[in-house]
């Protein structure tokens, strides 16, 4: 439970004018800092300004309620565990960082610092006790190799390899000039930052991704097969993220399969901030326990935090501050389902000791983004509003596809108004706020706080 106490004082009226203003508790989303501000509406917090930016919410603490990475800094390393990186005029880098890694991983691990200045990279592999910084005003590219998936970073996806542990890949500068990972579209292939597989210890921190629209969430949790038996990763923390462009079916985290992960201070624009669903651990009955996500915004996509088990029996998820501002949805939950594939022939779940707080919505029109399939869970006042001519197809996203008769598939983008601040069918137990308790600012007309399509 966020803790907050009132601030007084000249800084806070200067930023907030006449709305009630708090302080959230350092053990949340900030420092001691009097800048770290929030306002009260609805009994909702409300983080006011770029939530990824460290000077205003603080990555650290690194944990929370038993998720996130355990820090594991070098003591006393000798100088020649210590490395630096620099790019090579426009060259694909992937195979001398590779290297570097490789050789530090093999004595015992250290720290690599990439300098400064635009790099291709691709499937650059980390290992165990590598901690990597990257210096403010870097770019990275995708080398142009020919894969089907197209990774920039893949921690601990390599088929029977063993665990890798204690990796932090840290970028420095504001959100002005911090490290940019550049996504571009290329055909129909699925583009990442980050793929995350059997890996356990691992912080990613303080970057700007720049999409297309392309296909493939950007930093992605999946299973990794070790003797036939499918393995996930464990405390992970991702914090300080800002995703722009992002396709409706993506977007900037997705957790396939995880155990105690910490998402915090994330914001996506377009697409999910956090999409948390059993897709590729359903045919192992592997999913996602104690995921912990705190300080998202969605910004004119699809929601802050999906929730979807498939066929799965998942553990627990809490989010505390979810805020959408011109998006579908702000919390969008998802009865499961039985696919071919699901190892576990019954409709998947949460826990119910998962648990939803701070919610809030600045409503607009014809701003979100969702798929054509999802106009059934639309309200019947809001749906001419998305129907022929008011929605328009956003014809270079990723699942833009026409079938057969030249009409756009289910899965085809639409833009159009915010819905609800939150959306579920969802049978499962879920703790959900009070309506009294969620927050919804913006175009108000035809609008809910909850679609609970249970009843």
């Amino acid at each position: 439970m966020i803790k907050i106490k009132r601030l007084f004082g000249f800084i806070a009226f200067l930023a907030l004018g006449s709305c009630s203003v708090k302080e959230l508790n350092q053990n949340d989303l900030s420092t001691n800092d009097a800048s770290q501000i929030v306002k009260q509406l609805s009994n909702s917090i409300i983080p006011v300004g770029d939530v990824t930016d460290l000077a205003n919410y603080s990555s650290k603490p690194y944990r929370s309620k038993g998720a996130g990475y355990i820090r594991k800094d070098f003591i006393n390393l000798p100088d020649n565990r210590k490395l630096t990186f620099k790019h090579r005029n426009g060259k694909d880098d992937s195979d001398e960082l590779n290297k570097m890694i490789t050789n530090l991983s093999q004595v015992g691990g250290g720290q690599i610092t990439i300098k400064k200045g635009k790099y291709f990279f691709q499937q650059v592999t980390l290992k165990s006790n590598i901690h990597i910084t990257i210096e403010a005003g870097t770019i990275m590219e995708l080398a142009d190799k020919s894969r089907r998936k197209r990774f920039l970073f893949a921690i601990g996806t390599e088929q029977d390899m063993p665990l890798v542990e204690n990796v932090r890949i840290v970028g420095l500068g504001t959100p002005s000039n911090r490290p940019k990972f550049i996504l571009k579209k290329k055909e129909r292939l699925f583009i990442r930052a980050f793929n995350t597989g059997y890996a356990k210890n691992v912080l990613i921190e303080n970057f700007t991704i720049k999409d297309e629209l392309t296909g493939g969430t950007a930093i992605a949790f999946n299973p990794t097969l070790v003797n036939n038996v499918a393995r996930r990763p464990e405390n992970v923390t991702v914090a300080n993220v800002r995703m722009s462009r992002a396709s409706q079916g993506y977007g900037l985290i997705q957790t396939n399969v995880g155990k105690n992960m910490l998402f915090k201070n994330l914001a996506c624009v377009g697409g999910m901030t956090c999409r948390i669903e059993s897709h590729t651990g359903r045919k192992y009955d592997l999913g996602v326990s104690n995921i912990i996500i705190n300080n998202v915004l969605s910004i004119k996509g699809k929601a802050a935090v999906l929730l979807q088990p498939h066929s799965v029996e998942n553990g627990r998820v809490i989010v505390d501050v979810a805020r959408s501002e011109g998006s579908a949805w702000t919390l969008f939950l998802r009865k499961g389902f039985v696919s071919p594939e699901s190892l576990r022939r019954e409709p998947g779940t949460f826990s119910p000791a998962s648990k939803f707080s701070n919610i809030s919505m600045i409503s607009n029109d014809y701003s979100a983004r969702l798929s054509f399939k999802n106009l059934k869970d639309l309200p019947t006042a809001l749906r001419t509003k998305y129907e022929k001519p008011n929605f328009r197809f956003v014809t270079n996203d990723h699942n833009y596809i026409l079938d057969n008769s030249g009409n756009p598939d289910r899965e085809s983008a639409i833009r159009g108004p915010s819905v609800a601040v939150i959306c579920t069918d969802a049978p499962y137990p879920m703790n959900l706020p009070s309506e009294h308790n969620i927050s919804l600012e913006g175009k108000l007309e035809d609008r809910l706080k909850v679609i609970d399509k249970t009843k």
